[in-house]
């Protein structure tokens, strides 16, 4: 399996005091069965990693469920590999030679202001724009490639390195293999998708004791939060607020617009397209999952409101909105299929599949906790 052919996680967190230990053993080797030394093998949005030994094997201790283990060597393409800690297999993994395809040999030639256009869109849609944002840097942002189709109106965005991100709100360093950034400006759609290792910065005490309190923050009220918590039916008690949305066309717009065209003269403003309103009703859970043996899904159609009561916004977010006061976070999520797989660690299946809006869509990779982190 390659880059092209991996989904991402979702962002993780496993207290690993809660869940017993697995050894996941393995072997790395190349097409002529040798045995690749040092290979690394990191699982995904996390600190753990490991190191293949002279003989291309590796060993892996990790909580219960499932994770997409990384494997990198130099002059070697990634591999993506799916454990189940439930599955006791030996896994044997063959890294195929590194290939560089032909369009990345070919870089689009733009100029400094539009590279610095689109970095600073980019920074914006990727690390986010708020008081975490504005303490990361990426420090090798000229391995970064754009390209804008001035037909679809899509920026894309690729880095054939890790983007070396320091994050010092949270005491971070993070190597995010770019999978795949896109930014539909027809749609307002972003697509984030790719790999992360983290490593914890080091400081002083009252430092780290102040990157503790920004990671519980980041992570409390977070999608991964909200998945465990739809998971253990602890919706409430994590302080969720759950009601459905609806969102339809507003028809007296449409008889407006077509009177106007028409040259009928409307003396009344245009209503706005699209009315929204809330459902005022508590959301049971077997309408917003469903749950077959030990495996849980969400499945529903249409758009569900997520108020979290137990922080407030940020006040960078509330004005964004033209507001001047911060209220309770809120968000808004569907799903483009009906059925997204949910797991007990806060992995969810396929991440592309959740649409998101509203306060999870502004908090981005600058507040992106690993799967290992343990509230203290």
């Amino acid at each position: 399996m390659n880059f092209k052919q991996f989904f991402i996680l979702g962002f993780l967190l496993i207290s690993s005091n809660l869940f017993a230990q697995n050894m996941i053993k393995g072997k790395v080797i190349d097409e002529k069965s040798l045995p690749i030394i040092n290979a690394e093998i990191y699982v995904d949005n996390s600190t753990i990693k490991s190191k293949t030994n002279e003989k291309g094997e590796f060993e892996l201790n990790l909580p219960n469920g499932q994770y997409n283990l990384i494997v990198r060597a130099s002059l070697f393409e990634n591999y993506i590999l799916n454990v189940n800690t439930n599955q006791t297999n030996f896994y044997k993994v063959i890294l195929e030679p590194e290939v560089v395809a032909l369009q990345e040999t070919v870089v689009q030639a733009i100029s400094k202001e539009d590279w610095l256009y689109y970095y600073q869109t980019f920074l914006r849609l990727f690390l986010g724009s708020n008081e975490a944002a504005k303490k990361c840097k990426i420090e090798n942002s000229k391995d970064l490639r754009f390209k804008y189709d001035k037909n679809t109106r899509q920026l894309s965005a690729t880095s054939r390195n890790p983007l070396i991100i320091t994050n010092n709100y949270l005491g971070y360093k993070i190597e995010y293999d770019l999978v795949d950034f896109n930014i539909n400006f027809k749609s307002n759609y972003v697509l984030t998708l790719g790999t992360a290792l983290f490593t914890e910065l080091k400081s002083s005490a009252s430092i780290e004791k102040k990157w503790q309190e920004n990671r519980r923050k980041s992570y409390l009220g977070s999608v991964t939060h909200f998945m465990k918590a739809v998971y253990e039916n602890r919706i409430n008690e994590e302080g969720y607020d759950i009601k459905r949305l609806v969102r339809k066309d507003d028809e007296e717009y449409y008889r407006l617009k077509e009177r106007k065209l028409l040259g009928d003269r409307v003396d009344i403003n245009v209503p706005i397209k699209t009315i929204t309103y809330i459902v005022n009703q508590k959301v049971p859970y077997d309408s917003l999952k469903m749950v077959e043996s030990d495996r849980q899904y969400l499945n529903f159609k249409g758009l569900y409101s997520v108020e979290y009561k137990n922080e407030k916004e940020d006040l960078d977010y509330a004005k964004q909105n033209g507001l001047n006061y911060v209220t309770t976070q809120r968000s808004i999520f569907t799903l483009k299929d009906d059925v997204l797989k949910i797991e007990e660690n806060g992995t969810y299946y396929h991440p592309t599949n959740l649409v998101v809006e509203g306060y999870w869509s502004w908090e981005k990779i600058a507040n992106m906790v690993p799967m290992d982190y343990k509230i203290e």
